[in-house]
């Protein structure tokens, strides 16, 4: 039962309900009043009828037109009912003036219209009907309030149809320059992958020449267009970049500088732990595939940050024919602050198929990584 009330409360809204309860309470107050008046003797079941009238306010914003008929038929079946006496203006002109604003802001127009003529013939209906003296010269004041209250709820319809066209209309525009930004930049990625195609085509045009010249030359020559050849090729990847980079969605925040390499060892190892930091680098220095020195780059950057701050950290670097060997050592950090730093060392030493032991003495730790050059490439 009380699921039921909570229910019907919600549908037809707070605001309804208690603006109907309180004209119930009012109401059922009057017509206690009439019952009590030995002129008009009216029966105690006609207050319980009465309260149709207010309990046509909860329809006042779902059905409007729909509660002004039920006004109109319960202040004809109550004067039918309990006689012409018994039906008074001071509930039903209050009900009437809501009941025909809502009519008019809510309705479009030929059912607001509708409902303006309803709302005089109850108004009209309950003037004649009620049986106090000099009633009837209402009609001339109270007809016309029908029709401004009526009017006022138009005016009020009419800025609320506007301003749901213009929000319409602002989702539309805003839709509108979603779609052309969308066109524009596809339109700028398709200029730029023909772009990309032009310059790949370009630059390995010049390489294939320069690979073609250095063939059957000697050792110097062929050398010399090795060289070149790197040069050309690490234009090429940053102009790459740079192209590539436009392309991506400036929301993602995704970095397009280029990616570390063993050459930038040493301004790490200076930036980490400062200039006291020894570099040594042993064997043949070359360029190794670019996910064998992105590894190693971010793998000395982890194991940097699990040594302590201290001017003995060494760094070497020794190029194998198969494999590229790292040697770091210095004081360890507290367990707790080198656990994350060789944690990730090992999952890049893991992706490189390489190894990585630890050997500390006198807290002193002394770490070692190998990363297999030929697999990687």
């Amino acid at each position: 039962m009380i699921r039921a009330m909570q229910d019907a409360l919600e549908r037809f809204g707070w605001i309804d309900s208690a603006i109907a309860a309180a004209a119930a309470v009012v109401a059922a107050v009057y017509m206690a009043t009439e019952v009590n008046d030995p002129k008009i003797n009216a029966p105690v079941v006609a207050v319980v009828v009465f309260l149709a009238i207010p309990a046509t306010l909860l329809w006042r914003r779902r059905a409007p037109l729909v509660a002004l008929g039920g006004l109109l038929a319960a202040i004809l079946a109550h004067a039918l009912l309990f006689g012409t006496a018994v039906v008074r203006c001071g509930i039903v002109i209050p009900v009437a003036f809501a009941l025909v604003y809502a009519a008019g802001a809510r309705l479009p127009k030929r059912e607001a219209l509708a409902g303006l003529v309803v709302a005089e013939l109850a108004i009209v209906t309950m003037i004649l009907l009620d049986g106090a003296d000099g009633i009837i010269g209402a009609i001339p004041l109270v007809t016309p309030l029908i029709v401004v209250l009526w009017g006022v709820g138009r005016i009020v319809h009419s800025r609320s149809t506007l301003v749901v066209t213009m929000t319409e209309r602002n989702a539309d525009l805003r839709k509108a320059r979603t779609e052309r930004a969308r066109l524009e930049v596809a339109t700028d990625r398709a200029r730029i992958a023909g772009e990309l195609d032009v310059l790949l085509q370009r630059r390995l045009a010049a390489l294939a020449a320069l690979a073609e010249d250095g063939r059957g030359e000697g050792p110097a020559i062929a050398g010399a267009a090795l060289a070149q050849i790197e040069r050309e090729g690490r234009a090429t990847l940053e102009q790459m970049r740079d192209l590539v980079g436009a392309l991506r969605d400036e929301a993602t925040g995704l970095p397009t500088a280029p990616q570390p390499t063993l050459t930038e060892l040493e301004g790490l190892l200076v930036r980490a732990k400062g200039a006291d930091a020894r570099l040594t680098v042993q064997g043949n220095p070359r360029v190794l595939p670019p996910g064998v020195e992105l590894s190693a780059y971010r793998i000395v950057e982890a194991l940097l940050d699990a040594l302590a701050d201290t001017p003995d950290v060494e760094l070497g670097v020794r190029f194998d024919d198969d494999v590229l060997e790292l040697a770091l050592c210095g004081h360890e950090r507290s367990r707790s602050e080198t656990e994350g730093p060789l944690r990730r060392a090992r999952e890049r030493v893991t992706i490189q198929n390489g190894a990585l032991s630890r050997r500390v003495d006198g807290g002193r730790a002394e770490l070692r990584i190998s990363l297999p050059v030929l697999a990687a490439g």
